[in-house]
This record gives structure tokens, C-alpha cells and sequence, in this order.
């Protein structure tokens, strides 16, 4: 079932289960009223059907003719029974006769009642009299009553289905005015594919949910294609620079396998695929600890990790480098604990991608690296004496493959920043610099406690 048509439903059953309660109530009320007025009326004619036979010597002749002009005026159908209340047995067992046994014994005991019957309706009383106590027993059929709830139901249930018709037309109408602009967004999203990612949705006025709903779509295209677009540079990137070592280790492996050659040839040609075979290996854990990336921190094990104690160790790592005696690492002994929550290998990587980029392009000066907290937050900055970066760079370098036009002649791949600053991220921190060329450039790492 289309949502149009489920809207107009749900409405037109509300709308009639709502006019249902109503009605019913109405038409209960109604027949409750008249079922009480005719009991009234025929309580009255009990008691003139008690004068007529009982106080003609007591009353004077207008008064009498009086009861006598409403006697005559006779209710649909309208039975009376006279008997001897003083007569107990033989009464009791002439009432048995016409109502229950309960209802008899009530009589007798001078008490009125009221009840209904195969659509007619009984009222009895207890009259007392200088001539002995009598009980009056009067029925009547409504018809008056009977015919207008009927007259009165076939109206409600008219105005019912009349009603729920016209309201589920009327919903339905107006269900198509407020499903247009949802069936509008669905055909233009029907029509964007993986090759026109550029098209957007016509963005409507005002703050309703189908305005937010466009801006949403929107935003997500929007992201889609900055995914795609980064995807399809990080294949071209990531087939190009796996292609360079590629190619030179097979170029040097055919060089070496044409002739005979010398051990110091052989020597050489093996550095060179050593060198370039280490650098693909580089090269392709970069990109799978990229892509390992690509989860949420929570799909990854993680635990506590101490912050200081990871900075030593790296310390210890790049000691036993040829970048040894460059860093020079200062740790704030406040009381604090430098703990976040995380997956040690990836912050790891983050840290000392950092550390070995700041070392490698600083001329062979001094790394300083600093740790300390400040205002609930812990934080690490690495500052080293290099090339820095050219300002109107600066924006794209933790992009993947990206690298500074000023570091062609250094070696790299340009995945290390882009992998640190995502890591970096996952672990609820952020990345910033501060860099001048030929100055130097500072990284601001900040974990918010």
C-alpha cells in the first residue's frame, strides 16, 4: 500500500472511529432519555388508573372528570392489571404470571418498579386506599420512541460512512500534496548515478522536515563525492607510486639476467632492488595500516595507553637509528597521567610517522618533543629546525599522497600525515601545524580528556 493511501486511511479511521464514539454516545443518551420519559409517562397513568377506580367518592366531580379526560388517552398498546395486595398468596401468584418473582415480592412489599420486556415496558405501584392496598400494574409499547431511534440510527450511520468517505477523499488529496515532494525527491535521486554525483536536489524554502530532509541528501551527495573523488585520486596515487619501486626492481633484475657480470655489479644491482623492495614494503604497510583505518576505534581492540611510556619508547626506537642524539623529548611532571583510550600498534604508527617526518627534513637538527596537559586536555607538540612547508600548502598536506613541492628530493610516499591524521582523529584527538619555510615546522597533537 502506497504511503498516500496509508495516510488517508489511518486519518479517515481515526475521523470515524472518533464520530463512531461520538454517535454511539449520542444515540445512548437519546434512547436513555426517552426509555426514562415514557417509565414517567406511564407511571403517571398508573397513578390516574388508581384514581379513576379508587377516589371517585373522595374527589369532586371537576376533579374527577379531569382524571377521567387523561385516562382515556390511551398509551400504544397499553394493558393495566388491578389486584388485591391484601391477598398475598393469590396475588403473588397472579403476578408470577406476568413478571419475575423478585419484581413480585418487591410490589408487595410497597416498593414501585420499572422494567422492560419484549419491547414493552411495566411499571407497578402500591396503592394504598381507605378501601384496602391495591397494586396497579400498567404496560405500554413506545412506538413513538422505537420509531424515532430508529429514524435516528439510519441518520447517524448515514452521516457515519458519508462522512469517512468525503474524509478519505479529502485525505487522500491532500496525502498526494504533502507525498509530491517526497515522490519529486525520489525520481531525482533515481537519476543520479556514480557518473553525475555533481547533481543536487532543488532545496525548498522554510525549516519543515522535508527541507531538512533535501539539505541531508544533499550533504551526503556532497560526501559521496568527495569519497569517490579521494578514492579515485588514492587509486591513481596508490598505482603510481607502487609502480615506480615496481618497475625499477624488474628494470634491474632484466639489466642483471641479460650476461655474466661482476660480483661488485651484482652487488649494486641487488642493493638497488633491496632498496626499492624496501620501500614498496613501506609503501604497502603505509596503505594497509591506511586502510586499516577506514573502521571506527570501536571495532579495533583497544585498551589504555599511557602516552609518556609510548614516547620513550619511540625515543628509545629512533636512538638506535641514524637519527640518533636528535631528540630531545620533555615530558611535564605535574602528578598528571598521560592515559587515553585507544589501539596501541595504530597510535604507534601515528606518533612515529610524526617523529620520523619532523627528523627527516630538518637539516640534521635538533627534534624537540614535548608532552604536557593543559586545561583537561594532554597534549604533544614536535618541533623541528627543517625546510618547513610553502604556506598556500600547508592545507592540503594531510592529504593522502600529497606531498610539499619543496620535498621532491627527499624520499617518501606522502601516505605518512594523511595516516597519522586520521589515526590521530579516531582516537578523539586533533592535528594541527604552525610552519615556515626554511623555519621549521611545529605539530600540535591534542587528546581531549
Amino acid at each position: 500500500m502506497k504511503i498516500r493511501h496509508r495516510i488517508a486511511l489511518i486519518y479517515s479511521l481515526l475521523t470515524f472511529s472518533v464520530l463512531f464514539c461520538s454517535f454511539a454516545f449520542v444515540y445512548y443518551l437519546s434512547k436513555n432519555y426517552d426509555r426514562t420519559d415514557f417509565y414517567n409517562h406511564l407511571s403517571d397513568k398508573a397513578l390516574i388508573v388508581a384514581q379513576k377506580y379508587f377516589e371517585e367518592d373522595e374527589l369532586n366531580k371537576k376533579a374527577y372528570d379531569a382524571i377521567i379526560e387523561r385516562y382515556v388517552q390511551k398509551l400504544p398498546h397499553e394493558q393495566e392489571t388491578i389486584l388485591d395486595a391484601d391477598k398475598r398468596k393469590i396475588t403473588l401468584d397472579s403476578l408470577k404470571t406476568i413478571i419475575p418473582e423478585n419484581l413480585a415480592l418487591q410490589l408487595l412489599d410497597s416498593t414501585s418498579i420499572e422494567f422492560h420486556k419484549d419491547n414493552k415496558q411495566f411499571v407497578g405501584i402500591y396503592y394504598p386506599d381507605n378501601q384496602g392496598n391495591f397494586i396497579i400494574l400498567l404496560s405500554a409499547v413506545d412506538d413513538y420512541s422505537i420509531s424515532k431511534q430508529y429514524h435516528l440510527l439510519k441518520v447517524l450511520l448515514w452521516i457515519l460512512i458519508t462522512s469517512s468517505l468525503l474524509v478519505y477523499l479529502v485525505g487522500l488529496f491532500y496525502a498526494n500534496r504533502i507525498v509530491a515532494p517526497i515522490v519529486s525527491i525520489m525520481n531525482n535521486v533515481n537519476k543520479i548515478r556514480a557518473t553525475n554525483l555533481s547533481l543536487r536536489l532543488k532545496e525548498r524554502k522554510g525549516n519543515d522536515e522535508l527541507s531538512k530532509l533535501i539539505l541531508m541528501i544533499n550533504q551526503m551527495l556532497e560526501r559521496l563525492e568527495n569519497s569517490f573523488e579521494m578514492q579515485k585520486d588514492f587509486i591513481s596515487n596508490a598505482s603510481h607510486e607502487l609502480k615506480n619501486p615496481l618497475t625499477a626492481i624488474l628494470g634491474e633484475a632484466e639489466i642483471a639476467l641479460r650476461k655474466k657480470r661482476s660480483e661488485e655489479d651484482y652487488i649494486s644491482t641487488l642493493s638497488i632492488i633491496f632498496t626499492e623492495a624496501e620501500r614498496l614494503d613501506t609503501l604497502t604497510r603505509n596503505l594497509l595500516s591506511l586502510a586499516q583505518t577506514d573502521y571506527t576505534i570501536s571495532n579495533l581492540p583497544h585498551a589504555p595507553i599511557l602516552l609518556d611510556k609510548l614516547l620513550l619508547e619511540l625515543y628509545s626506537h629512533f636512538e638506535k637509528t641514524d637519527y640518533k642524539e636528535r631528540l630531545n623529548v620533555q615530558i611535564a611532571e605535574d602528578n598528571h597521567i598521560y592515559t587515553i583510550n585507544g589501539n596501541n600498534n595504530l597510535l604507534r604508527i601515528a606518533i612515529n610517522n610524526l617523529i620520523d617526518n619532523a627528523l627527516k627534513f630538518s637539516y640534521g637538527k635538533t627534534v624537540i618533543i614535548k608532552l604536557f596537559n593543559e586545561d583537561k586536555h594532554i597534549i604533544l607538540t614536535i618541533k623541528d629546525q627543517g625546510i618547513g612547508i610553502p604556506i598556500n600548502e600547508q592545507n592540503n598536506i594531510f592529504q593522502p599522497f600529497y606531498r610539499a613541492s619543496n620535498t621532491r628530493s627527499y624520499k617518501g610516499s606522502g601516505v605518512g600525515l594523511a595516516l597519522s591524521d586520521k589515526i590521530i582523529r579516531l582516537h578523539g584527538g586533533s592535528i594541527s601545524l604552525n610552519s615556515e619555510p626554511n623555519e621549521g615546522t611545529e605539530v600540535r597533537v591534542d587528546f581531549t580528556l
